[in-house]
């Protein structure tokens, strides 16, 4: 083997969510469980490499594509200001959509701080990738086969479905999900926020009230130390 050529192996784990009424191919795994809808896929993303024959051809950086990192925000400790990390536990997660439009499936996606403690839900839009960068010999590759990376990913992860995104005349934006909270996100930071929606006026006070608690009771609930559950 010489050194511009290298076996073909998985570089990416593809996730994606599929509703009841779209059930996903045989190569999709559970990432939870079934009935969760969110599957992923080991497969292949030729970064900075051409596949040609089952074997991948070592080219120069110029034919790198371009990775966009989705942007975590992390916080070290309860309080403390907040900063955005792009390479969280040495992961990089990708989003597929550039532009996004009503009707994209919201994924809510949040890890945890280097103290082990969990952090906000973040809004994910519609599919996206996993990868494992390694810097070798100055250069960044990607580690394969990225199916050993899964159990460290799912130790500082956790994935959910949000709901269906709505995008209104004015470019408001608003999830709408099974669980009755109208949510919508930080464009800023993708941070999960309440949508009082005050405005409407079939909506009554204590109705508000109600749906107001729910998003306390499954966004901000927090054990007897602090630590976000």
């Amino acid at each position: 083997m010489t050194d511009n050529i290298i076996n073909l192996k998985n570089n990416a784990l593809q996730f994606k969510y599929f509703s009841n009424k779209n059930k996903p191919e045989n190569d999709w795994i559970p990432f939870g469980d079934i009935a969760d809808g969110i599957f992923y896929k080991p497969t292949l993303v030729a970064y900075p490499y051409l596949v040609q024959e089952n074997k991948l051809i070592k080219l120069d950086n110029k034919e790198q594509i371009d990775i966009q990192p989705f942007k975590f925000l992390v916080q070290r400790n309860q309080g403390e200001r907040a900063f955005i990390h792009t390479n969280i536990h040495k992961f990089i997660i990708n989003e597929n959509f550039v532009e996004f439009s009503s009707g994209t499936p919201v994924l809510e996606i949040r890890t945890k701080n280097y103290k082990g403690q969990w952090q906000p839900w973040q809004a994910i839009l519609g599919e996206f990738n996993v990868y494992k960068p390694a810097k070798i010999y100055g250069k960044i590759s990607l580690r394969s086969p990225i199916e050993n990376e899964l159990e460290h990913f799912k130790k500082h992860f956790e994935i959910r479905y949000s709901g269906l995104l709505y995008v209104s005349y004015f470019k408001d934006i608003s999830i709408m999900g099974d669980d009755g909270i109208i949510k919508t996100f930080s464009t800023n930071t993708r941070q999960i926020e309440f949508l009082p929606d005050s405005d409407n006026p079939c909506w009554d006070f204590e109705d508000r009230v109600k749906t107001w608690n729910d998003f306390i009771a499954k966004y901000h609930s927090y054990d007897s130390n602090g630590n976000r559950i």
